[in-house]
């Protein structure tokens, strides 16, 4: 069965929390706002439409009445002379184009008069009965004809005049109940009909616009929540990359395409002693002495390889160079990246461990060489009393056994030297006090300070104390301050001091004489190695083996004809590495 790939773990972020932008918001609440206010205008504005409408078609349909009945009165002499002028007088008001139609209907409901369009235009008795009881005027709306009605009683003073339009004769007297009349006037509202409609698409108008506004409100508050979630995994991500690189225990510097600094790490800023302004006003060019050229002339494809280049303080630094182009999204190329590792402290092993390994053949080599040679001497010695001892005194025979004798025991003390380096002896660690220490140190070589009238500068460290063998540490520190005694001119100085740090003790013998070469600095803990004409060259091997036998490490410091300083690092504790 195959199996599916796990998806991989999702990078650490921080939990997503709701945002609210005021901006945002405040338009939601605002379109909201507005969009009631809308409404609720609307409704009013059409209501107040509606009610100043029919007010002005009934206050036009009473000054037409009037005017009709007006009319009416003046006609009764019309009337005396056979001629009918109600029908003459509504078919001359019928002709204004606001008036759809005039009717005038009896008080049993039978149509008198009608003149203008041909509508339904009888009144029902319900009606009939309202407009009798109001004594006044009654309008309604008739929405499917667009047509605003207005009816109240005709005071009409020539009634009895009005004959039949359709026989053309004088009627009989009417009842009473017959002479009241009701007149209905017919006035368009199409005009009216349209402005509604006009304020009703003009108010879906700004409806949408508002719409589209608390819509934009939205949007821009879900954008908005989206930019400030994006932020957030954009600074977790920055948070989260910058962590990584911090932690990682090696100088990372980014380039433009032009080769300048853009970015690093703090591992760059410690390993050059300049922070990031600096370290871009400075330069690749100028920082990495006589091998930046190199670097980003083969930093096209990924290569890693050694170099030894010289810092801005003129420094030679070793380093292993590491460099990838940097691509973007669209794999072009938009500058490198650098990964400088400093090689120093692995080089400094690297000869720590081939200087042990030589010593310890040099110790069984030596350990053979000595058990071979210490019995012969000690005939030779012999021998050469024998022989002195014969010889006249004052003939050179004497004065040669005597150089020979001389002689014998230098080379013996060589080989006892040997067989301490071969053999050496554990160390019997206790508690040892650093001022103590420094006190019988330098006690022992107080004459050899005043001959060549150099200043030692100690302090009595009597708060440190160190897991030590007092015998072997004290051998150390003769065979260091004894040679910064021959490197240092008369009337230098010379510093001792030992320093607490997180696990370890550190003792430091400082002085400001000659210096040593990167060479000699290399060889300096060699076997038989020695830079002055006497000695045997096994003092400061001695002394590596005896810090080594501690637990404990060298750091040396070294510039020509300014000093050396030499670090020895033991741990606090027994067993601590």
């Amino acid at each position: 069965m195959k199996e599916t790939p796990s998806r991989p773990p999702a990078i650490p972020m921080s939990s997503p929390h709701l945002y609210f932008s005021r901006g945002a918001a405040g338009l939601l609440i605002a379109t909201f706002i507005l969009a009631i206010i809308l409404v609720f205008s609307t409704l009013q504005n059409i209501n107040r439409a509606q009610s100043l409408m029919e007010q002005f078609l009934q206050d036009k349909g009473e000054a037409i009445i009037r005017s009709i009945e007006a009319g009416s009165r003046a006609g009764i002499t019309e009337h005396m002379e056979g001629i009918n002028p109600m029908h003459n007088l509504l078919v001359e008001h019928a002709k204004d184009k606001d008036i759809r139609f005039i009717t005038i209907t009896a008080a049993d409901g039978k149509i008198l008069e009608h003149i203008g369009e041909n509508m339904q235009t009888s009144l029902s008795a319900g009606e009939r009965t309202e407009i009798g009881r109001s004594h006044g005027s009654v309008g309604r709306m008739n929405r499917d004809t667009a047509v605003f009605v207005l009816s109240r009683i005709f005071q009409d003073s020539g009634s009895a005049a009005i004959t039949d339009t359709a026989t053309q004769q004088l009627p009989q007297p009417p009842s009473p109940e017959a002479e009241q009349k009701i007149i209905s006037i017919g006035l368009p509202t199409s005009h009216f009909d349209t402005a509604r409609r006009q304020d009703v698409r003009h108010t879906i108008f700004m409806g949408a616009i508002l719409f589209l506004v608390g819509t934009a409100g939205l949007y821009f508050l879900f954008l908005y929540q989206k930019i400030r979630l994006t932020s957030s995994n954009l600074a977790d991500m920055k948070l989260y990359t910058e962590n990584i690189l911090e932690s990682i225990p090696v100088a990372i510097i980014t380039l433009d395409a032009h080769d300048n600094i853009v970015s690093c790490n703090h591992n760059t800023e410690e390993l050059f002693g300049l922070n990031l302004n600096l370290l871009q006003k400075t330069g690749l060019g100028n920082i990495l002495q006589d091998c930046s050229f190199s670097i980003s002339a083969t930093c096209d494809n990924l290569f890693e390889k050694e170099v030894v280049c010289k810092g801005h303080n003129g420094v030679t630094i070793p380093l292993r160079v590491s460099c990838s182009p940097l691509v973007n999204r669209d794999n072009e190329k938009i500058g490198k990246v650098l990964i400088l590792r400093d090689m120093s402290s692995i080089k400094e092993m690297e000869l720590q461990l081939e200087r042990t390994r030589r010593m310890a053949a040099l110790g069984k080599m030596a350990a053979g060489i000595a058990h071979e040679i210490r019995n012969p001497l000690g005939t030779l010695r012999g021998f050469a009393q024998f022989f002195g001892n014969q010889a006249e005194a004052g003939s050179d025979a004497k004065d040669y056994s005597q150089l020979m004798i001389s002689e014998i025991d230098r080379l013996n003390q060589t080989i006892s030297g040997l067989l301490q380096f071969s053999r050496p002896r554990s160390p019997q660690i206790t508690d040892v006090s650093a001022g103590a220490l420094f006190a019988k140190t330098v006690s022992l070589l107080e004459a050899d300070l005043s001959g060549k009238s150099i200043e030692l500068h100690w302090q009595k460290e009597e708060n440190v104390r160190l897991q030590a063998d007092p015998d072997l540490l004290l051998q150390v520190l003769m065979n260091l301050l004894k040679n910064s005694i021959r490197a240092t001119p008369p009337g230098g100085s010379i510093v001792l001091e030992c320093t607490k740090e997180a696990q370890s003790v550190v003792i430091t013998v400082a002085d400001n004489g000659s210096g040593m070469t990167e060479e000699v600095r290399e060889r300096m803990f060699d076997p038989f190695f020695t830079t002055t004409g006497s000695g045997t060259g096994l003092g400061l091997a001695v002394s590596h083996q005896i810090i080594e036998q501690h637990g404990g490490t060298f750091e040396v410091r070294t510039e020509l004809d300014k000093g050396t300083t030499i670090r020895i690092h033991l741990p606090q504790k027994r067993g601590q590495q």
